[in-house]
């Protein structure tokens, strides 16, 4: 009897799943998406951040080859004198989907190890809260006569029109629900924030949990400049899985 009944639950599952990805086919081959202009995101980083002055920077070569011409770039270096490093980044996507992808893709590839990755709440100055995925990668790099292991933390997270996630997933599973529903791509942004571990490094330079606390600092000042969401009623979330 019990083995009846979960073999229905499963046939109804793989139906279930068989007519959505048939109705996202169809979507996609039978008309031309509408890429929505709305977007989540203002692209525009500010000139400081948690006190740290910030210098804009160009877009690689790499980049521009590998991503749509039509995406969008917002990138700044932030530091100060006392070893304080801040990088900030927003990716905004064009009409093409593969201009967002996730960083545990990429990073391997550049040559960072990825030690873990974990999904970290953060509550907003208006008490709103929202999740970041936290990566400590590492890459050995040379200093002096000798190879040093160099540590960085690098949060990101994915924001839509009107919602935002740390979750890779849960943004697959709207984009095809947009998509399947309405016919419609919205202009996903993805946004990095990231700052290498000094200690030992540099003089006077953060040991991981006060590069940390830093980081998830600067997160907070940053989002409400940059996200439309944060000024909205709530901020849709997922804290788990990515």
């Amino acid at each position: 009897m019990f083995g009846s009944s979960l073999s229905k639950v499963i046939i109804r599952c793989v139906l279930t799943v068989g007519i959505l990805a048939t109705g996202v086919y169809f979507c996609l081959s039978s008309s031309a998406l509408d890429v929505s202009p709305k977007t989540g995101v203002v692209m525009d980083l500010p000139q400081t951040l948690s006190g740290l002055t910030g210098v804009s920077q160009e877009v690689s070569a790499a980049e521009k080859a590998i991503l749509p011409p039509d995406t969008e770039f917002a990138k700044m270096a932030y530091g100060s004198d006392d070893s304080l490093r801040l990088h900030a980044q927003i990716v905004l996507a064009g009409a093409e989907k593969r201009s967002i992808h996730r960083p545990e893709v990429c990073l391997p590839g550049q040559g960072w190890t990825i030690k873990s990755s974990q999904t970290v709440p953060i509550t907003l100055a208006n008490g709103k809260t929202m999740g970041v995925t936290l990566l400590n990668i590492s890459i050995p790099i040379r200093v002096g006569n000798q190879t040093r292991e160099l540590t960085q933390l690098f949060s990101y997270w994915f924001v839509g029109y009107d919602t935002t996630t740390p979750s890779h997933l849960v943004r697959i599973a709207k984009t095809n629900m947009d998509v399947l529903l309405h016919n419609t791509n919205h202009r996903w942004a993805y946004i990095i924030v990231s700052a290498p571990v000094l200690e030992g490094f540099t003089p006077g330079g953060r040991d991981l949990p006060e590069t940390k606390e830093f980081l998830l600092e600067a997160i907070r000042e940053l989002a409400p400049q940059i996200m439309k969401s944060a000024d909205e009623p709530e901020i849709a979330q997922a804290v788990s899985g990515t």
